[in-house]
């Protein structure tokens, strides 16, 4: 993969993101990878070398590993504390690497680090991926290393909070910091996880990516009040949305369209991706389509 500079970032910034000395050694697929949609991983594979990432997107992982490094080396004088704790395990037939940020020992406590944006951990709830991510670590751990974890959490470090939607809305998380306990799995749980999507990877032909996996934001139809920004409620029936907005003269329906958020605007092969490229919200197949039909 080539590293492009295009907003001319300073040299020590470009060479503090070419300075990610994380490898997978000879592990065929690290826990990261394991969460990520087969097709992704797949197509990153096949056209790593055509691939070009500009490092001005890699600063939010920069941060990320900014606060991990600082953490590890605090950590480092704590007693009864591991931390940056490396696994590998075998699972059909390939092996599987994991690297768990912090594990306090006297408590039993599996800590997880995330510089997220706040909007992932609106209503306090876990995502998915997260709980996913820790249950694999904590297998991993009881498996080769006979570490017992009775409680995991994830501190997720909001890199985007705002003081005052905090003060808005008490569904926004209240401090710029969020611990969150993550549910625990059991081993056979976990193993059939692991097991099912190590087999989805194997596969000769990856599925396709599912509406989770690509971020997938539903039509809607939105009632707004002249003169407002926010919607005064939103429809997945236009119908629905009609009859409202003809109870008063200053309400009028906004159609929001379906967005396959990923696709159009994270994803590092969607040029690739045979799948997106024949979606209807891919406006860039739509816009060849037309031009292969007029000439």
């Amino acid at each position: 993969m080539k590293l492009t500079n295009n907003h001319n970032l300073p040299e020590a910034i470009v060479a503090a993101i070419m300075n990610d000395s994380y490898t997978k050694g000879d592990a065929d697929i690290s826990v990261t990878e394991l969460l990520s949609p087969p097709q992704l991983r797949h197509l990153k594979l096949k056209h790593y070398e055509e691939l070009s990432e500009d490092v001005s997107d890699r600063i939010w992982s920069l941060l990320g590993q900014s606060v991990h490094t600082i953490i590890e080396r605090a950590s480092l004088a704590l007693p009864n504390v591991l931390t940056e704790v490396t696994v590998t395990s075998g699972y059909g037939g390939w092996k599987l690497k994991g690297q768990i940020d912090n594990v306090v020992l006297s408590d039993s406590h599996l800590f997880d680090f995330k510089v997220t944006s706040a909007w992932k951990v609106k209503g306090g709830v876990v995502p998915s991926d997260w709980e996913k991510q820790t249950n694999t670590y904590r297998r991993l751990l009881i498996k080769e290393k006979g570490l017992i974890v009775n409680r995991m959490s994830v501190i997720a470090v909001l890199r985007d909070w705002s003081r005052n939607e905090a003060g808005r809305s008490p569904d926004y998380p209240q401090s710029q910091v969020k611990l969150l306990d993550v549910p625990l799995w059991s081993e056979e749980e976990a193993d059939a996880y692991i097991n099912q999507r190590i087999a989805m990877h194997q596969a000769e032909v990856p599925a396709l990516c599912t509406d989770e996996d690509r971020w997938t934001k539903p039509e809607k139809w939105a009632v707004m009040k002249r003169g407002n920004i926010r919607a005064v409620k939103l429809f997945d029936d236009p119908i629905e949305a009609q009859a409202l907005a003809g109870t008063a003269s200053n309400l009028y329906v906004e159609h929001r369209p379906g967005e396959a958020v990923r696709c159009q605007s994270w994803c590092p092969v969607s040029e690739f991706c045979q799948q997106w490229r024949y979606d209807p919200r891919n406006k860039q197949s739509i816009s060849e389509t037309l031009f292969n039909a007029q000439v």
